[in-house]
């Protein structure tokens, strides 16, 4: 299973977006988004955000079978 860096840098290729350019919308320094980055610390708030400077939808849910 990835990370969660693993998978904010895989949306960020597949949309041709920078971290840098997420940390800027966020308001954070990009050395603050990549140690936030490491950790895998982000709100559902951040998410959102993220997914709307790349363009996309972001879902978080549990599926149960």
């Amino acid at each position: 299973m990835a990370t969660i860096q693993q998978k904010i840098e895989a949306a960020c290729a597949y949309a041709g977006i920078t971290k840098k350019d997420i940390a800027n919308r966020m308001g954070v320094t990009p050395s603050a988004f990549n140690q936030r980055l490491k950790t895998g610390k982000f709100s559902q708030e951040d998410f959102k955000l993220m997914s709307d400077v790349m363009g996309a939808e972001y879902v978080s849910f549990f599926k149960f079978p």
